[in-house]
């Protein structure tokens, strides 16, 4: 059963704080925008394939309920529906959320509250560093994915001058900082950094900044929505240099950057359900379900496969039970390989890959050239 929660239904959360006590909640936090909903995005799709999965198996010891949370963006309402599941003693765990931004406002009321919380991408290196006890992600933080998209300019794009473009939240900040700083100690130097507004709407002006600073490669730390926007206002400046990401720019970064000649490439913390054996069963639900398209469902699945696991060799729906059983899951076979954590929270030994992306027959192509040494 699903109980929605979101920042315009506080009505909805006081209705149901007596409702079907005796079943276990897993929330599931994420982030819609004015351009989609809830069942459109990737991770809540691998987390239903989760859900189900938990909700058919007898071994459990208890019904289960899921609730989504959906905070739209806002990280005020981030925090003001983590209160509410915190002063809920049914929770036993949260998937998400998939921002980092969302994830600051949130982790430290489940961490106060000794509440679960698994995040299939949020990544700032600080959700890791701030003493939260119960944050773990399972995606390699932008530290790691910054040196990586560092290396990959130099060593594969052999670009010395880049031109650096990202958005001002938590995420676009961090991976650009962390991207600059390790570009900078292997010799390289950046022609110019350009900040997005959440409000902007024009990008002629960042655009011919861009291009006059005559890079050799543009770096982008942005979102899809921006990345469509941004790409094609520099291709259109008769900028013909690589681009260069990371999988927050997903599918339209690549074809709203215009000419398919052109070089792109990015990389991605997450698991690759294509080349993965582990995830084969869950790609063949996943595809004849939904689109191929899939960034982060493979983390968002083992998210609430790891909860579900915690809560059934605890025994109870006691927190601290099941963040012992938890931190005693690991090494955890799940879909995305082995998991296993250090004592902050970081997944040990993620890895971040790297593909060519080409535009062939109207369809997206990501050609993947393995994993960044």
């Amino acid at each position: 059963m699903v109980v929605p929660i979101t920042s315009t239904s506080q009505e909805t959360i006081q209705s149901e704080v007596n409702f079907m006590s005796d079943r276990a909640r897993i929330a599931l936090s994420i982030s819609t925008r004015s351009n989609g909903t809830a069942p459109t995005l990737a991770t809540y799709r691998g987390f239903m394939l989760g859900f189900e999965a938990l909700a058919a198996d007898r071994d459990l010891g208890v019904p289960l309920d899921w609730v989504l949370l959906d905070d739209h963006g806002d990280t005020r309402q981030s925090a003001l529906l983590a209160e509410t599941v915190v002063a809920d003693p049914r929770f036993v765990g949260v998937v998400g959320p998939m921002g980092s931004s969302e994830a600051f406002a949130n982790a430290p009321i489940f961490s106060a509250g000794g509440l679960l919380q698994v995040s299939p991408c949020a990544s700032h290196p600080d959700l890791c560093r701030k003493g939260y006890q119960t944050f773990h992600r399972l995606v390699a933080n932008e530290e790691t994915q910054g040196g990586a998209l560092a290396r990959l300019a130099i060593n594969q794009l052999q670009a010395r001058k880049v031109a650096v473009v990202h958005d001002s939240d938590a995420f676009g900040v961090s991976v650009a900082d962390n991207f600059c700083s390790a570009f900078e100690s292997i010799g390289g130097s950046v022609s110019t950094r350009v900040s997005i507004s959440k409000t902007a709407t024009e990008f002629e002006n960042l655009a011919q900044e861009v291009a006059a600073s005559d890079p050799e490669t543009v770096f982008f730390g942005v979102h899809a929505t921006e990345g469509l926007l941004v790409s094609a206002a520099i291709r259109a400046t008769g900028c013909s240099v690589p681009f260069l990401g990371t999988d927050g720019l997903k599918t339209s970064f690549f074809l709203g950057g215009g000419d398919p000649g052109q070089e792109a490439v990015h990389t991605h913390t997450g698991a690759d359900f294509r080349r993965l054996e582990s995830a084969r069963s869950f790609r063949e639900r996943y595809v004849a379900a939904y689109p191929e398209d899939s960034t982060y469902s493979p983390e968002a699945y083992d998210s609430v496969m790891m909860i579900g696991e915690a809560l059934k060799q605890a025994g109870s729906v006691s927190r601290p039970q099941v963040l012992e059983a938890f931190a005693d899951l690991t090494p955890y076979q799940g879909i995305t390989g082995t998991v296993s954590f250090d004592e902050v929270g970081e997944r040990v030994d993620a890895p971040v890959s790297w593909y060519r992306v080409a535009r062939q027959d109207g369809e997206r192509v990501m050609n993947y050239q393995g994993v960044v040494v």
